[in-house]
């Protein structure tokens, strides 16, 4: 296995692995209503942590501190979907920054190392604070998540 395998297709299809809120089911799925599910999977590397943000949504960063591999679902989509998760993700303001990485597809007894895209967070000074989650699961979703259009000033008790 060696990472110079392409995370878009032959066919021209992006493999992108999501973990959060674009999973099934999720609020931003919606994204993806074009794009083909391909399989449950998990990072193959072991060098990650996930966190759980204020506004309820999970924040993938590396790390060395008790670093774990990280699940999620893999999916194949084109062009433009790739650009609508770019803007969600706020790729140009450097939230988060779009990434390669190798995921793991349970196949049998073997897995099957496939590349793809992922949305790595970027620096934020709360990183130290922010709890530690294993999975982003849709009973935590449905209880902690707060819309982007929700999450005005005073949604931390901030002064209004």
């Amino acid at each position: 296995h060696n990472m110079t395998s392409s995370p878009t297709t032959s066919a021209g299809a992006h493999r992108v692995f999501v973990y959060g809120t674009l999973k099934k089911g999720l609020y931003n799925h919606r994204l993806l209503s074009k794009a083909k599910f391909v399989a449950d999977a998990r990072t193959r590397e072991k060098s990650f942590a996930l966190l759980l943000a204020k506004a309820g949504y999970p924040y993938l960063i590396r790390t060395t501190d008790d670093p774990r591999s990280v699940p999620g679902e893999l999916y194949e989509c084109n062009d433009d979907t790739l650009a609508a998760l770019d803007v969600l993700e706020e790729i140009s303001t450097g939230m988060y920054s779009r990434e390669i990485l190798e995921v793991e597809v349970a196949n049998g007894a073997t897995p099957t190392a496939l590349s793809a895209y992922f949305y790595l967070a970027g620096a934020r000074d709360d990183l130290n604070v922010l709890p530690r989650i294993d999975a982003y699961t849709k009973e935590l979703h449905d209880e902690v998540y707060l819309p982007k259009d929700q999450r005005g000033a005073g949604a931390y008790g901030s002064l209004p």
